[in-house]
């Protein structure tokens, strides 16, 4: 408490200072008695959603090499996280029936099924085929870190964005598509509805529509 104290973060690092003791201590007392439960709840402002323009997207595309170019499509057209990313293997893609598919094992050991584009899903079986069965091998074995694929689309990324805004974008074009917020959670592995909002933006012109359907003075 003396260290926690004396740090100057905003709510939001705070919170996952204080979530990741919480976990660390239950695994070390899994029998209870914890002293993180002794932490103190942290109020934290509803984020708002900061999907990147698809000016910036393009220009990062055109920037970037074979590889980086699919870890931004992954990001952007199907809204992994850079941990999901790095690890995507070859066993991993499957056909469910209505087309290709790539299962996700997510945070809190969650796994979802996503659906692959055509183009995507070829190009990620050729680069987990080129790569022993890692879509993205590290040379040291295994795979690449979630923070160097961070890393690979900072490079190619303007000042400002990130991979993981790409995922904000990818969670507003899939609201705009169809409307349904539940269906996004689920393509994005949140455990809640309320996280999924603060990704996904309603599309520019929601709000206006919404006032001309309850508007009863033009049906006469």
């Amino acid at each position: 408490m003396r260290y926690l104290g004396c740090q100057r973060w905003a709510a939001e690092t705070r919170h996952g200072y204080y979530e990741s003791l919480r976990l660390f201590y239950r695994w070390l007392y899994p029998r209870g008695g914890s002293p993180a439960e002794w932490l103190p709840v942290v109020p934290r402002r509803p984020g708002a959603p900061r999907p990147v323009p698809l000016d910036v997207l393009h220009e990062a595309v055109a920037a970037a090499d074979r590889r980086t170019r699919l870890i931004l499509c992954l990001g952007a057209c199907v809204g992994l996280r850079a941990s999901e990313i790095a690890a995507v293997h070859g066993r991993d893609v499957l056909d469910d029936g209505t087309g290709v598919s790539l299962m996700v094992a997510g945070k809190g050991g969650r796994v979802r099924r996503v659906p692959l584009a055509d183009w995507l899903a070829r190009a990620v079986v050729a680069a987990c085929s080129a790569g022993g069965g890692w879509c993205f091998p590290s040379k040291y074995g295994g795979h690449l870190s979630g923070a160097h694929v961070s890393k690979l689309a900072a490079v190619v990324l303007r000042d400002g964005w990130t991979l993981h805004t790409l995922r904000h974008r990818f969670a507003t074009a899939a609201y705009s598509a169809e409307r349904d917020l539940l269906a996004v959670q689920r393509l994005l592995g949140h455990a809640s509805v309320a996280t999924t909002q603060r990704y996904a933006a309603p599309p520019e012109d929601a709000l206006r529509r919404a006032i001309e359907a309850a508007d009863f003075t033009r049906e006469t």
